[in-house]
């Protein structure tokens, strides 16, 4: 039988946030869910849908669980986590740290009734919150504009075909930079 990898210590703090350009800002405040991954003690990743609570400039997310949920235990062993973010024309993936918080201000600011359905209220003692700070990120755009170039471009591609044995494909390079950033 094969040996696991050992997994690395849970480091206790992630630093600061990165100072994400414009466009990654305004994508992320358009997502109400993101897909939380974390490590398992046995190394796995295990990811599950998770409302986003609260959103800062920075990038910082913020999320409200039970604190005897399963993802807790994980952050608990190990805070390096991946969040994915997506639409059906927009995605979003950021590595970083999660941080358990316990900050009652905190959960009274980021409240909405829509958490009723898995506390009682915000005074709830079983709830927690999960600070999730980025340090890479990585987003595409198709939308708009930039959906109708990479069609055009796929169109043109697909026209050249015809007409050649080997099409021109368009290069990463030449992709705009707010539809593609890490």
């Amino acid at each position: 039988m094969a040996e696991m990898r050992h997994v690395p210590p849970n480091y206790a703090s992630a630093g600061t946030a990165p100072h994400p350009n414009r466009r990654f800002s305004e994508l992320l405040h358009e997502f109400e869910t993101a897909t939380v991954i974390t490590r398992a003690r046995t190394g796995s990743l295990h990811g599950r849908p998770m409302a986003v609570a609260d959103v800062e400039e920075d990038g910082t997310l913020w999320f409200i669980t039970n604190v005897d949920s399963p993802k807790v235990l994980e952050v608990r062993d190990d805070s390096r986590a991946m969040i994915s973010l997506q639409s059906s024309r927009r995605f979003l993936t950021m590595n970083g740290h999660l941080e358990l918080v316990a900050d009652r201000d905190k959960v009274d600011q980021i409240w909405k009734d829509d958490y009723r359905v898995w506390f009682e209220r915000e005074a709830d003692p079983e709830l927690v919150l999960l600070r999730f700070t980025p340090f890479d990120v990585e987003y595409w755009d198709n939308s708009g504009t930039h959906q109708l170039r990479r069609e055009f471009d796929a169109a043109a591609s697909y026209i050249q075909s015809q007409a050649q044995a080997q099409p021109k494909r368009p290069s990463r390079s030449e992709m705009a930079p707010e539809a593609h950033a890490r």
